[in-house]
């Protein structure tokens, strides 16, 4: 779901010198943006992945890892494993793809920044669930430090502007980025195939919610955005409205775990704090969680 974000930081960083795609059809629509925006990069097997970085640096090397080789010593390689968007559908079967994918990755890594929420708190206690793994993990966090929620609190910038506009919009069904409005068919039919799927316009009813919002990002990699809102507030009966987003928390993110990456003692510990819900807040939360879990897959 934030796609996006990774081609707009990675095809304008000059330090990437060599980035990797894991071979699979979730790249198909990563790789092909990036092409779009003349980043180059490979696509191969993990297990390839490996032998190539391990031929190209003396020591080991991966997701943000420190290169030996080039000009510049903070020159980076860079590997991008997608996972599947259905994995939304089934919390406990998102958390062990997660986990065993993360343990893969750090046989041969640096240090792994993870572009997931906490995901409904299945992903909540991942640092300490993997602390055995050498390899440090590194997190979406808000100006706050706190760890954001999912991929929609990542959109108006952290959790506590993501409070906000709940708040001020109670009567929003689903607020939706590029990324949602291109893949919430697709990830209703996966939920439909197992039987999970549920009628939004009937859970609509009597909550008195009548939007869907637009979120601007600000990017623009996903082609008819306004358009696919505007199909899907038509198909559900909702009026869309506009609300304000931005691009910078997962910049900041990534700019903080390449600096962490010579020596992890030096970085600082608040912005990879746990979330806390916010009271009252958490009860109109829900309901948007809702809308997304059992019908959309999140």
């Amino acid at each position: 779901m934030l796609e996006d974000e990774l081609v707009h930081l990675l095809s304008a960083d000059g330090e990437v010198w060599e980035l990797l795609l894991v071979d699979g059809k979730e790249s198909l629509g990563l790789s092909a943006k990036l092409r779009a925006q003349n980043r180059p990069h490979l696509l191969l097997g993990l297990d390839g992945i490996a032998r190539h970085l391990r031929e190209r640096q003396s020591r080991p090397a991966g997701i943000f890892s420190r290169s030996s080789a080039g000009p510049k010593a903070e020159k980076l390689a860079v590997v991008l494993s997608p996972l599947r968007l259905g994995l939304h559908s089934d919390l406990e079967q998102l958390k062990a793809a997660v986990y065993e994918n993360i343990r893969s990755l750090a046989a041969f890594s640096d240090g792994i920044l993870i572009f997931y929420g906490k995901c409904g708190n299945a992903l909540a206690d991942l640092e300490h669930d993997l602390a055995d793994q050498a390899c440090p993990l590194y997190f979406l966090t808000d100006a706050r430090g706190e760890r954001i929620e999912d991929c929609i609190a990542h959109a108006p910038g952290g959790n506590e502007n993501y409070d906000r506009t709940l708040a001020e919009h109670q009567d929003v069904a689903l607020f939706m980025t590029p990324m949602w409005a291109s893949n919430w068919k697709a990830m209703g039919q996966e939920d439909a195939a197992s039987g999970k799927r549920q009628d939004l316009g009937a859970m609509l009813k009597g909550t008195g919610m009548t939007k869907v919002a637009r979120i601007d990002t600000g990017l623009c990699f996903e082609p008819g955005f306004e358009e696919k809102v505007e199909g899907f507030a038509r198909e559900f009966g909702l009026q869309r409205i506009e609300l304000p987003g931005e691009a910078g928390l997962a910049k900041c993110s990534y700019e903080r775990a390449k600096s962490c990456l010579p020596a992890r003692s030096a970085c600082p510990d608040a912005w990879v704090c746990s979330f806390n819900c916010k009271g009252w807040l958490e009860p109109i939360r829900s309901i948007c969680r809702i809308t997304r879990k059992k019908f959309l897959g999140e």
